[in-house]
């Protein structure tokens, strides 16, 4: 059985012994002038303190408050040693009746915890005993010459000397450090009830302003001990009721926090309505705990964390000596958690008590929080979705819609109207019949329309899902860009493939009317040589001239090939070919830059953009300069093919730079010609190597 559980069994009896030996003592002095008055008051005050200390220690034994006014009330009962008749309990209570003065300076400084929060309250503590035993020391050792009746007070035995000077000097001295002492105290409790929070002045008021009047009261009785008279002994007597005031309040503050524990219990379960929103639960605590700051924080098992009781994300703040956090739990598993004020640590029966109850309340809207919380973040998801998304009844009757964009609506109003009275009739009928079919079948289904919004043609997917027994979800996507992509791929494979029969057909002429028909005309030649073997020198003349012949089919035939693929890109790499290209120019190329190896697809495509871009800037340009640059920049090859001439080239008349596009956007490229009227054209072709 220890201590801190059962105080009564060891400091009960100790408190009656040293309280009969404390009147023994007075009841047979010899220089106490009423012992009476002064047995009943020195009972009545240490009691007190005894008292009240040992039913605060019992209930909180964490708490050191009630072991400091205990030491308050046996402090008190020691002072009776001073009233003995013989020297050494007389010396000792001469001693060490004072101390009891510094065990109520530490009481004040470290309610209600117990406990000396700051570094200024611990050297306030420590001057407040070094004062209490140093004062009654010198003032032994150099006393008053007469301070009783003569041969009435027993012999002092650390008595030096009866020296007046002396005792008036460590008197003044004593005298001004006391005070010193206790208007600091007096502040330093005056500037802690300024920063406390509004629970914490609700604990403090009762003690702090008995205790801070007796403070004030000591200061004032220590500057007017020198003096008698009517002012001094109405201050002796306001002191020793607000000191004797101090253990009753606390027990008030006891009996306080009883009535508020059972009120509080009252008011989370009939203060707070059968029905309540997480909103009013919160203000029920706030009314059973008396803390108007406290929230609640609802566990949320799906995210992981908690949130408030709108639902939203809630990080729990650390603890700190102004805010606290107090978990509940229910079977190892998280419920919710009360951010009170940390002042209600001093109540932990009110505190225990309340959130004990309340549990039972917070685990009733846990459910209610959590589906606050998935509405929160499924809007937030919404919020964040383009998409526009319409929830539609089984007859076509709008009942919500979300519009990140409302400009993106084809009619202001939704909500109450049909699907006939915002789409067309042909639209609207394949609308309610794809949701219809979602709704049926459970399996969702997609359309594709166009509508004509806002001066241009745009196009929609509709993607459908039940929503419900009667009800379909809408979500609307434009897919205009996709669909512009889509033509736009479509026109390029078209061109892809007209241009490819277009050069098939060019080959085909090319081979007939050139070099098909020099080999055809060097086949007779041949025939006609050997008709004329027996003629030397017409044979010769024939020969010569089929060799010429065989010469120009063979130009011809390296020029188609060329056309097909150039050599020379094979078999000397990019930079020959396009110094090739520059010396068959009739004007000056200027080429700049280089991109190192590249793949093949990519250096055909950058020779074919230099030479359709040469050979326009040839045809059309009247330009006196050309300049070809060739980069690698950011993991893709660049090549620009800029000239001074005219400008106002159109890519659309030609098939030439057409081709040219789609070969680039083949390679998942851009090209991009800027041609001014007057300004000259650049060609700019941008091809990722990867």
């Amino acid at each position: 059985m220890s201590l801190a559980r059962r105080p009564w069994l060891y400091f009960g009896p100790a408190a009656l012994l040293a309280g009969a030996i404390g009147v023994a003592l007075t009841v047979t002095s010899d220089h106490e002038e009423h012992p009476a008055l002064a047995t009943a008051l020195g009972l009545f005050v240490s009691w007190s303190f005894i008292l009240a200390g040992l039913l605060g220690w019992s209930r909180r034994p964490q708490n050191r408050t009630g072991m400091l006014m205990v030491a308050v009330g046996f402090g008190v009962l020691v002072g009776s040693l001073s009233e003995a008749n013989y020297a050494l309990p007389y010396t000792l209570g001469a001693l060490f009746g004072s101390l009891f003065i510094a065990a109520f300076l530490h009481l004040l400084l470290a309610y209600p915890s117990g406990e000396l929060l700051s570094r200024k309250a611990r050297v306030l503590v420590v001057a407040g005993y070094a004062t209490a035993f140093l004062a009654p020391l010198l003032d032994s050792l150099f006393p008053a010459r007469h301070t009783c009746k003569p041969h009435a007070c027993p012999d002092n035995l650390v008595l030096v000397s009866h020296d007046h000077a002396a005792h008036i000097v460590e008197t003044v001295a004593w005298t001004t450090v006391s005070v010193l002492l206790f208007a600091a105290t007096f502040m330093f409790l005056v500037g802690r009830w300024r920063k406390a929070t509004s629970t914490l002045r609700r604990i403090l008021r009762p003690v702090y302003l008995a205790g801070g009047l007796s403070v004030l009261l000591l200061a004032i009785g220590f500057i007017l001990t020198p003096f008698s008279g009517v002012v001094n002994t109405v201050v002796v007597v306001a002191l020793i009721a607000t000191f004797t005031a101090v253990p009753f309040l606390f027990l008030a503050g006891l009996l306080g926090t009883t009535i508020a524990r059972t009120a509080g219990i009252g008011a989370i379960f009939t203060g707070v309505p059968e029905r309540a929103s997480p909103g009013e639960v919160q203000q029920g605590l706030r009314q059973a705990l008396r803390d108007r700051t406290a929230e609640v924080a609802y566990w949320y098992e799906e995210g992981g964390h908690y949130v408030d009781v709108e639902g939203q994300h809630f990080e729990l703040p650390p603890d700190t000596r102004e805010r606290v956090v107090t978990r509940l739990d229910y079977a190892d598993s998280p419920v919710a958690a009360i951010v009170h004020d940390a002042a209600l640590l001093e109540e932990p029966e009110l505190l225990d008590t309340i959130t004990s109850a309340a549990r039972i309340a917070l685990e009733r809207d846990k459910l209610l929080v959590e589906v606050k919380a998935r509405a929160a973040r499924y809007r937030a998801l919404l919020q964040a979705i383009p998409d526009l998304m319409f929830r539609i009844s089984r007859d076509g009757r709008y009942l919500s819609y979300n519009a990140p964009d409302p400009s993106d609506l084809i009619h202001p109003e939704v909500v109450g109207l049909t699907l006939w009275d915002r789409l067309p009739a042909e639209l609207a009928d394949r609308v309610l019949e794809a949701g219809r079919s979602a709704v049926d079948r459970g399996t969702p289904s997609v359309i594709e329309y166009a509508l004509d919004f806002e001066g241009a043609t745009r196009h929609y997917e509709g993607r459908f899902a039940a929503s419900g027994d009667d009800e379909f979800l809408m979500i609307v996507r434009e897919i205009t860009d996709r669909k512009r992509q889509q033509q736009e791929l479509e026109a390029s494979r078209q061109r892809i493939v007209a241009a490819g029969d277009e050069a098939r057909r060019k080959l085909e002429r090319n081979l007939h009317d050139g070099a098909q028909q020099r080999l055809v005309s060097l086949s007779l030649s041949l025939r006609l040589v050997q008709s004329q073997l027996r003629s030397p020198d017409a044979a010769e003349e024939i020969l010569e001239a089929s060799r010429e012949e065989l010469a120009q089919a063979l130009e011809e035939l390296r020029e188609l090939a060329r056309g097909i693929h150039p050599a020379v890109l094979t078999d000397r790499g990019l930079e020959a070919a396009l110094e090739a290209l520059a010396a068959r120019a009739p004007l000056p190329v200027e080429i700049d830059g280089s991109c190192g190896e590249l793949p093949p697809s990519v250096e055909a495509a950058v020779y074919y953009v230099v030479s359709e871009a040469l050979a326009n800037v040839t045809k059309y340009a009247q330009a006196s300069s050309v300049t070809v640059t060739v980069e690698h920049l950011n993991g893709s090859a660049l090549v620009e093919v800029a000239d001074d001439g005219v400008g106002g080239a159109d890519p659309l008349r030609g098939s030439g730079l057409r081709g040219l596009a789609d070969r680039v956007a083949s390679l998942s490229g851009k090209l991009a010609i800027h041609s001014p009227p007057g300004a000259g054209t650049r060609v700019r072709a941008e091809i990722p190597l990867e």
